[in-house]
């Protein structure tokens, strides 16, 4: 019960999250078996909505014949993705802790580091939340799906016309609606948890995202 319910307020009170997994060596098992089943059902979901957007939208010199071919490729790499959704969640979930670790340590921020590890773990829910919103978006478009809606579109680039900026766009499309949840939550439980400012909060936990942000940059200007 403990368990479930630092779960539930992660997404809406980080704070009684901290409260509930502090000190608990543990803490982070539950939310990456549910992040990992989550991640899972959505890689094997999309190799075949993959297949099916090549089909109905496929790129010059892309025949069927050598969509075929790449079936067994696409098929066997959704295996594997899904099986070890789990094992990367929780990998990525620890250079992210580290990445903060390290902003803390120049910072002079007193948190210990397993403690850090869980409350990530948690907040990284909120991204597996948006592969099981995208899921549903896809599954609605059924055989119709092509492919640029095979990238989650819940940034905030829908609100700007296509002849904007590219680094505009960039901008806008890494700060969807899921990731700016994730901010905000990640800054509250860390202010939480090392008995900080939430504006202090917000620095230390800055660089886990802002590299993020860069590569969307640059994706968006070689688009």
């Amino acid at each position: 019960m403990n368990a479930l319910l630092a779960i539930l307020n992660v997404f809406i009170d980080p704070a009684e999250t901290v409260r509930r997994i502090k000190g608990n060596k543990l803490a982070w098992l539950p939310p990456v078996l549910v992040a990992g089943l989550i991640m899972a059902i959505y890689n094997l979901t999309l190799a075949p909505m993959t297949m099916q957007a090549l089909r109905n939208d496929p790129p010059p010199g892309l025949d069927p014949a050598k969509l075929d071919q790449m079936m067994g490729t696409m098929q066997f790499m959704s295996r594997f993705s899904a099986i070890s959704a789990p094992v990367m969640f929780a990998l990525m979930t620890m250079i992210g802790a580290a990445v903060i670790f390290a902003a803390c340590v120049i910072l002079q921020v007193n948190l210990r580091f397993p403690d850090l590890y869980n409350l990530l773990a948690h907040v990284g829910l909120i991204n597996a939340l948006q592969a099981l919103a995208h899921f549903f978006v896809l599954r609605s478009k059924g055989s119709d799906v092509v492919l640029k809606e095979l990238v989650p579109n819940f940034g905030l680039d829908m609100f700007v016309s296509e002849s904007a900026p590219k680094m505009l766009h960039g901008v806008l499309i890494f700060f969807s609606v899921f990731t700016i949840w994730h901010i905000v939550i990640l800054a509250i439980g860390v202010a939480a948890l090392a008995q900080i400012s939430k504006g202090k909060a917000f620095l230390v936990t800055s660089p886990s995202w802002i590299v993020g942000l860069i590569f969307a940059v640059i994706g968006a200007l070689f688009r």
